[in-house]
């Protein structure tokens, strides 16, 4: 079970980000082993996404060799199985991380009952989502996520107030027969109790099916502490 809950956190990642470039009318392509953008992806977003492991390494090694002479610029390159040798075409390791999963007759996560939880709805509410994401800082360039993305009944954006006032958030996306949750983020809460209720929620908008994500350090061990497995590990890599 875990292995194809581990391919299905990753299909379910390719498709969200392709969904994020897609809202800003520049999708990316799908072949066999991996996920590409052409024309270079929102901020924090990758170029390229594996969707298969060890036994395509060498094929994705290849086409990414190809993209990297066709495109200037930097590129950013999600691993998701951890079997890339990417060094030798000028990456670098940023960080490596575990795909995580839980079922759904597994989640117990306590309920804070401090927290109010809101789906973001309008396009006011997504820049001011967007802006205590981003830690409270304007964007530089356009808003990553577009406001094509709240019409998606599959995509949920959610903030949770305390005494009127935004403390954390995160997005789900029900694809590939699973929840992802992504994007989480506290303020001046802990991690963990946004996590809690960011799962509840899930549960409750999308009841029965499996909630799965990757983190990396303290998150990681946060996410772990809740109840999720451990799937796989990933890289992400990155070349200036």
């Amino acid at each position: 079970m875990t292995s194809e809950m581990l391919r299905a956190a990753v299909r379910n990642n390719a498709l969200w980000c392709n969904g994020v470039c897609e809202a800003h009318g520049v999708p990316g392509e799908f072949s066999a082993t991996l996920w590409l953008h052409r024309q270079g992806t929102p901020a924090f977003y990758p170029d390229v996404i594996t969707l298969t492991g060890a036994d395509t390494a060498r094929e994705q090694e290849e086409a990414i060799a190809v993209l990297i002479r066709s495109r200037k610029g930097g590129w950013g390159v999600k691993d998701s199985y951890a079997a890339l040798d990417l060094a030798p075409f000028g990456f670098q390791i940023l960080f490596g991380g575990e795909w995580i999963g839980i079922e759904a007759a597994d989640m117990h996560a306590p309920n804070d009952q401090s927290l109010i939880w809101k789906r973001i709805t309008t396009a006011v509410e997504l820049e001011f989502w967007q802006r205590a994401w981003g830690g409270g800082d304007p964007p530089r360039t356009m808003p990553i996520f577009a406001n094509l993305l709240l019409r998606n009944e599959d995509i949920a954006f959610l903030g949770a107030f305390e005494n009127g006032a935004l403390c954390g958030g995160g997005i789900l996306n029900r694809q590939s027969g699973v929840v992802g949750h992504s994007n989480v983020f506290a303020i001046k809460r802990s991690d963990c109790a946004i996590r809690a209720g960011l799962v509840q929620k899930a549960g409750e908008i999308f009841p029965g099916m499996p909630i799965v994500g990757y983190e990396h350090g303290e998150d990681l061990t946060g996410a772990l502490e809740l109840g999720f497995t451990s799937l796989g590990p990933l890289r992400v890599w990155v070349r200036s």
